[in-house]
């Protein structure tokens, strides 16, 4: 069995105060009991991760009673600027918001300076027009930005609980389904 992950990235380049709104999600979710409190090494990350705690059968959809014994199994939150990727899931399309082609089999270091955090805009290979990363259409969901809510190895979460995340976080979310 691989891995996998579901992360929550809000739908904007550069958080403003992302380190305190990554402070208040975590104290949040932890009085949710949806996470325990304490670092441990229950995520695929060396910084760390917040393991599932019993409130989270609350958040999961069809399968409640979860998989809440795996060694990997929590939350990891990042606060560096990422393009958070799909995995193995690869990408299907990637439509340019101008010219409305498909860029998925382009090179791809047109995002590049996107990632470097010169610019929150990329330029389209095709059409040469600029515009936010976050107009460009992905085929499964990728999600730009410095702040991400990594969940791993969590069945689905619920519409409701997304609906809160993307309330507490105050934009609008995409939804990051990774397969390793």
């Amino acid at each position: 069995m691989s891995d996998h992950s579901t992360t929550i990235v809000p739908a904007l380049s550069a958080y403003p105060g992302k380190e305190d709104k990554a402070k208040e999600i975590l104290n949040w979710l932890v009085a949710e009991d949806i996470i325990k409190p304490t670092l441990s090494d229950c995520v695929l990350s060396a910084s760390g991760g917040y393991a599932i705690a019993e409130g989270a059968r609350a958040v999961i959809g069809s399968a409640k009673r979860g998989p809440f014994d795996l060694a990997v199994n929590g939350l990891e939150i990042v606060t560096e600027r990422q393009v958070f990727d799909t995995g193995g899931n690869g990408v299907e399309e990637l439509i340019c918001p101008s010219c409305d082609q498909d860029l998925a089999a382009e090179d791809w270091s047109f995002i590049d300076d996107w990632y470097q955090g010169h610019t929150n805009d990329v330029v389209c290979p095709v059409c040469n027009t600029a515009a936010d990363i976050h107009l460009f259409r992905f085929t499964p969901v990728w999600g730009f930005s410095d702040l991400g809510f990594r969940f791993w190895n969590l069945p689905d979460l619920t519409e409701a609980f997304i609906n809160r995340f993307q309330q507490k976080l105050g934009c609008t979310v995409s939804v990051v389904y990774q397969r390793i």
